[in-house]
């Protein structure tokens, strides 16, 4: 069952409102499957009263609405299900995350890519917060950034996130990870490196109105039903780390250089 604390609490609803967040809370699993035309056929109402309702329960699109649905709803297991029944073989599941990737491509805001890598290669202290599987993510960022000399450091979840935090002033750059929701420790951290005039990159896979970020990303991760493969998201964080070294220009490069040099000169004790 959908929570009903998943629309907005501070406004009225019509009683055709009503009969949809009805509807949605006691089937969720059955409304996720629906197109617009099937819900309102089905509850007997139009399609511009279901569109207006998802835009009036606080979201952008019926899209977003689903998407927020499956978050409060489907467990991992029931996701897994879901792609084990659509993909059919290895193959099929690659060409879905390909399409995944081709899409985060297409929909690209290079404005705010350009801006998260000038941010990343202008500032010498990154952290990065990342939850649940989102933190192989965060620990992939440290080790490309390290290897350009970047002082990154991956925060811990939970009320530990504050002993990383403390070290965040103006020349910090968070980059945090949010998919399908903000997590709390991201909001604490996004509202921490506004007060300290620090800057603030969010991953996510939609746009997020109000994030408090200063930029937002967007790695498209597939359906609300499915699973969620991380492949989009690691494809845009590697064009990022590329887009960061062509930024810091001799600087990445000579710190590449360093490493390998340490590591030719070390092959015979630690052979890789």
């Amino acid at each position: 069952m959908a929570p009903e604390s998943l629309f907005r609490q501070d406004v009225s609803y019509t009683e055709a409102e009503r009969l949809i967040m009805d509807f949605v809370s006691a089937r969720p699993a059955e409304f996720l499957v629906m197109s617009i035309q099937q819900v309102s056929s089905r509850l007997n109402i139009s399609d511009a009263t279901v569109s207006r309702f998802a835009r009036h329960a606080g979201f952008r699109d019926f899209k977003e609405l689903k998407t927020a649905v499956a978050s409060a709803t489907l467990g991992p297991a029931e996701k897994i299900q879901a792609s084990i029944e659509e993909a059919g073989s290895p193959r099929a599941f690659l060409a879905e995350q390909r399409k995944n990737i081709e899409h985060t491509a297409e929909t690209l805001d290079e404005e705010a890519f350009a801006a998260a890598a000038n941010a990343l290669a202008s500032s010498s202290r990154v952290l990065l917060l990342g939850k649940g599987a989102a933190r192989s993510l965060a620990e992939l960022l440290r080790f490309r950034l390290a290897r350009f000399g970047k002082e990154a450091v991956v925060l811990e979840a939970g009320s530990d996130v504050m002993e990383g935090l403390v070290r965040a002033n103006a020349e910090t750059v968070l980059l945090a990870f949010g998919f399908e929701r903000v997590p709390a420790e991201v909001e604490v951290a996004l509202a921490h490196l506004r007060s300290v005039s620090g800057r603030s990159i969010l991953f996510t896979g939609r746009s997020l109105r109000e994030s408090g970020a200063d930029v937002e990303l967007v790695a498209y991760r597939g359906e609300p039903r499915g699973y969620h493969s991380m492949a989009s998201a690691v494809a845009l964080i590697d064009a990022l780390v590329v887009a960061v070294a062509g930024r810091m220009g001799t600087g990445a490069l000579e710190r590449l250089e360093l490493l390998k040099g340490l590591k030719r000169g070390n092959e015979a004790r630690l052979p890789r």
